[in-house]
């Protein structure tokens, strides 16, 4: 796995699934952005599939997760506007 897939499932699945729980990427404002970023990268974003990555997780480690519950959130907004343009500037 390399890290981009890491990012992107971590906020979804890892979070609470591995109980990870102390923070988010989505909490640090910088590795977010890159995370939005690189999935606005053309032939990458339309590959992820965030529903399915979590139903994988939860239907596939029973031990982590019995009853097979697949949460509906953490909401979040891969696709709004990541800001890092700015670091282009200068």
């Amino acid at each position: 796995m390399n890290g981009f897939e890491f990012l992107l499932r971590f906020d979804p699945v890892y979070h609470g699934h591995f109980k990870c729980n102390i923070r988010r990427v989505i909490d640090y404002p910088s590795l977010w952005g890159f995370t939005r970023d690189l999935i606005s990268v053309p032939g990458v974003g339309g590959t992820v599939d965030i529903d399915q990555v979590k139903r994988h997780y939860c239907m596939t480690h029973p031990s982590v997760n019995p009853n097979r519950i697949v949460p509906a959130g953490p909401v979040l907004a891969y696709h709004e506007p990541h800001g890092r343009e700015v670091l282009l500037e200068g």
